[in-house]
């Protein structure tokens, strides 16, 4: 009696492909292979330097652009926003600047290392001019977080902004029709933010809960740059002293 035995076949999908040792790997996004690998600029300076890093992060809508602006100034802090350095390097047309548009025109976070890099740049270029560092809308997701810990050294204060989605809606929907004198976005389209930044957020909080403040962002602007400088200032006393000249503006320009 012969038995035939049934063949079994494994179905891969499209997006999957076989490595020689027969795992199963993701493909290369293309975007990425035009983009340098790792972190190519000497961050030691940073790393021995005592200046503080802060990274302040919320939702759209939060202010986290506004209440940078006030709190770098009073502090003589180096302004860090992570979407203008993107945008600074995307205008210079070279082929990375491509591939940074790409990845902003289809909504995708900027690869880890090269944001970082990006970030250690402006730092280093500023380190014997201000006072510290005020990285504001960084880190996007945990895995941001992490190369920065490491490549460059963790931050001495995370300031999560807390604001109702409900109110973050209409703080976006109203600044839509300032920019443009009408709705130029759809509710849809900031409900989706919203909960794309709470999604990736949640991890970040976990992460750096250790120097984790959260404030609330709902008051008056200047009532939250308040709050903020408060918390600074109780940082700066503890890392360089009760002497330390707290809320005094660089003479740096």
């Amino acid at each position: 009696m012969i038995i035939k035995r049934k063949r079994s076949f494994k179905i891969i999908k499209k997006s999957q492909t076989i490595d020689s040792m027969g795992n199963y790997m993701r493909p290369t996004d293309p975007l990425s292979l035009s983009l340098p690998k790792g972190i190519n600029v000497d961050t030691s300076p940073i790393k021995r330097s005592k200046l503080p890093i802060i990274f302040i992060i919320g939702g759209p809508g939060s202010g986290k652009r506004t209440i940078t602006t006030h709190v770098a100034e009073k502090y003589g802090f180096e302004r860090i926003i992570s979407t203008d350095i993107i945008r600074n390097e995307v205008s210079k047309r070279s082929d990375k600047a491509y591939a940074l548009a790409r990845y902003l025109s289809r909504g995708q976070l900027v690869p880890e290392d090269v944001l970082v890099e990006l970030i250690a740049i402006r730092m280093l270029e500023n380190i014997h001019r201000k006072k510290g560092f005020f990285i504001s809308g960084f880190p996007r997701d945990k895995k941001q977080g992490k190369v920065f810990d490491k490549e460059i050294r963790a931050p001495d204060l995370v300031l999560f902004l807390h604001v109702r989605n409900s109110v973050m809606t209409d703080r976006e929907m109203a600044k839509s029709v300032k920019a443009t004198e009408r709705v130029s976005v759809t509710f849809e389209y900031i409900r989706n933010r919203i909960k794309d930044f709470h999604r990736r957020n949640k991890s970040i909080l976990r992460h750096y809960r250790k120097v984790l403040v959260i404030i609330d962002a709902e008051p008056e602007i200047m009532v939250v740059v308040e709050s903020a400088c408060a918390v600074i200032d109780n940082l700066l006393r503890k890392k360089f002293g009760e002497n330390y000249p707290v809320s005094m503006p660089s003479t740096s320009k």
